[in-house]
């Protein structure tokens, strides 16, 4: 045997370039979910739709692989977090505060009229801080697959568009309309969004404060503050849950 296995010819160029082809890394296809919160409005009453309700089903049964919905769990965490009211006025800051939870790609909100002939549907879709909307009637499934192409449209256009969020951004030395940029790392567990969130309404009283964005533990969020930069990085770094990096950045570890 070892002299058959001695007496093999060598490899050739495809045989070699099969070999590297095999060597090189392979990047898995990572499924993006979508979470869909759903508040109906029917005989005059607004409420939060179920999971169980046949529009949340058709998205579930049209969905094509590798992307899921998931609907919320409306436990008590969820129930604390938002109302009908919350998801029938679009309020993004509750919206995305609930969401943080389930660290969803894409999160939907759709808002209900069944009270005519045929349904009629406002969406609300955030994707990295982005909103976008859209409104869908008739059938549930012809209401499913409208929403499921404009997000997979939506989707295939932020995939051909460079990523403007994989670092903290620069902050200008003066202030800009939307706010101040500070990002916050280390929000490793689900309340720790929800906390932090509740932090900065306390510090800076009746200052707005929009989340941008939340994904792998970062938080990125818009703040409106009367004052220099500096003046907000001194309150931050005097908060004993903040702590600063040594950039000099709106940029702070989550304690």
């Amino acid at each position: 045997m070892f002299n058959k296995l001695s007496a093999r010819k060598p490899l050739n160029r495809k045989s070699i370039l099969a070999l590297l082809l095999m060597l090189l890394p392979c990047h898995t296809v990572v499924a993006d979910t979508l979470l869909v919160w759903m508040a109906e409005e029917r005989a005059g009453v607004r409420d939060v739709a179920p999971a169980a309700h046949p529009l949340a089903g058709e998205l579930r049964r049209q969905v094509a692989s590798p992307v899921s919905v998931l609907s919320p769990l409306m436990d008590l965490t969820d129930q604390q977090a938002i109302t009908a009211d919350h998801l029938w006025q679009g309020d993004a800051q509750a919206v995305l505060a609930a969401s943080a939870r389930y660290a969803p790609d894409y999160v939907v909100l759709a808002r209900i009229d069944a009270q005519g002939t045929e349904p009629f549907t406002e969406w609300l879709i955030w994707h990295q801080g982005d909103r976008q909307s859209l409104s869908t009637q008739g059938d549930w499934p012809v209401q499913a697959e409208r929403l499921l192409a404009f997000v997979s449209e939506l989707s295939d256009r932020i995939a051909a568009e460079p990523d403007q969020l994989t670092a903290p951004l620069a902050l200008a030395p003066v202030m800009a309309p939307s706010g101040y940029l500070l990002t916050l790392y280390r929000l490793d567990q689900p309340a720790d969004f929800l906390d932090a969130m509740a932090q900065l309404r306390e510090l800076f009283g009746s200052q707005s404060i929009r989340p941008v964005s939340f994904n792998a533990g970062t938080l990125r969020v818009s703040i409106d503050y009367e004052g220099a930069v500096s003046g907000l990085r001194g309150e931050l770094q005097r908060h004993p849950r903040f702590n600063a990096l040594p950039d000099g950045q709106l940029e702070f570890f989550w304690n």
